[in-house]
């Protein structure tokens, strides 16, 4: 990835480079190297680990005392996925999506379909309980619902001034 963001970055200042009269014999090698640049990068973006950007979808809603996670997950089967919470309040949700139709490869004009592994990482409120939760998967739908607990504010002491 970080290779990408160096040959993209190189390719827009190339792209950006004005050439005098006199640096003609240059340009043509500027030319050449901005289109190896933009071919790598047009090759790398269309590999299956750039496909997966933001996948799964997902729609999250504040109820009044619960919030609801709901993972757009079609096609993936409910043991290929796993569901986490860590100590910093992270909801982390990965899998697998596997291709069953791999023999029909060679008749695709396009193929925009999704498949491999998967990771999703969201940042819970400082109110959600990770003790009272509830999943639910259902015709490609994960539902996580999180109840929200009372967030317990320091109470400030009053000083009188003399």
């Amino acid at each position: 990835m970080k290779k990408t963001l160096t040959a993209l970055i190189t390719a827009s200042l190339l792209g950006a480079v004005s050439v005098n009269a006199q640096d003609i014999d240059y340009q043509h090698e500027f030319e050449k190297m901005n289109q190896m640049v933009n071919s790598m990068i047009s090759s790398r973006l269309n590999r299956a680990a750039f496909q997966n950007v933001g996948y799964p979808r997902i729609d999250i809603q504040d109820k009044k005392d619960v919030y609801v996670y709901k993972f757009d997950l079609a096609g993936v089967e409910k043991e290929n996925i796993k569901l986490t919470i860590d100590e910093n309040n992270i909801l982390t949700l990965e899998g697998k999506k596997e291709d069953k139709s791999k023999d029909e490869k060679n008749g695709y004009l396009r193929q925009e379909i999704f498949f491999g592994s998967f990771k999703r990482a969201i940042q819970l409120p400082e109110d959600a309980n990770q003790d009272k939760l509830d999943t639910k998967y259902d015709s490609g739908i994960l539902e996580v619902t999180i109840s929200k607990k009372e967030i317990k504010t320091p109470k400030a002491k009053v000083i009188d001034i003399n």
